[in-house]
This record gives structure tokens, sequence and C-alpha cells, in this order.
């Protein structure tokens, strides 16, 4: 399970430091909007995410496990509101619309996740 947080953390500061230097490529990408099949497998990647979010939670207990595990759920309720044609279209539809500034604010945000995920780890190692 470590293991597997260590690697979603990470995943996300690279994905985060992508997305926050090459914001227009990721515009560009929202105002073509994802085909069919690339938002099944944005639904796959948050349930995934989700799930691995929630078993840390429960597996590290406590404070922290408390709040990956709410984590988790957050990214569910997002995926299954994600799973309607006319909700995932009015999502991209906004992102289409957003100056590049935002998206270097969702970036930064994610970094920020991955780094939580991170410092939760190295905390969870230093408990007794």
């Amino acid at each position: 399970m470590k293991l597997m947080l260590l690697i979603v953390g990470w995943a996300w500061i690279a994905l985060g430091i992508w997305w926050f230097f090459r914001p227009a490529g990721i515009k560009r990408r929202f105002e073509k909007r994802y085909r069919k099949g690339a938002r099944s497998l944005l639904l796959v990647v948050l349930f995934v995410t989700a799930g691995v979010l929630i078993a840390a939670g429960r597996w590290l207990g406590g404070l922290w496990g408390l709040l990956l595990a709410v984590l988790g759920v957050i990214a569910v309720l997002k995926a299954l509101l994600f799973v309607r044609g006319k909700v995932s279209d009015t999502v991209l539809d906004w992102w289409s619309r957003q100056p590049v500034w935002v998206y270097r604010a969702s970036a930064a945000g994610l970094v920020v996740l991955g780094c939580l995920i991170q410092l939760i780890l190295s905390i969870g190692n230093a408990a007794p």
C-alpha cells in the first residue's frame, strides 16, 4: 500500500509540475473536448486513485488517514458526477473557457496534494 501511495504522490507532483509549465497544451486539449475513449480512461484513473486514497486512509489511520480517506471520497464523488455525459460535457466546456492562470493554479494544487501524500507517508514512518 505504501508503495502505491508513493507512486500516486510522485505522479501527482510530476503531473502538476508538467501542467504548471505547459498550461497552454492542457488548455488546447480541453478546447478540443475529450473523445469518449479518453473520458472513459479519465474515469478509470479517478476511480483507481480514489480507491488507493481510501485504502491508504484505512491503512494509515488517525487524522492523516481520515484526511486521505476524505480526499478519496471526494474523488469518487467527482468520478460519479463525471459518468453522465451532460455533466462531463459541462465540466469540459467550463475548463476550456478558463484562462491559463486557472490551469496553473490547478497544477499547483495537484503538486500540493502530491506533497501532502509524501508528507503523510514520512510522518507515518516516523511514528513508533
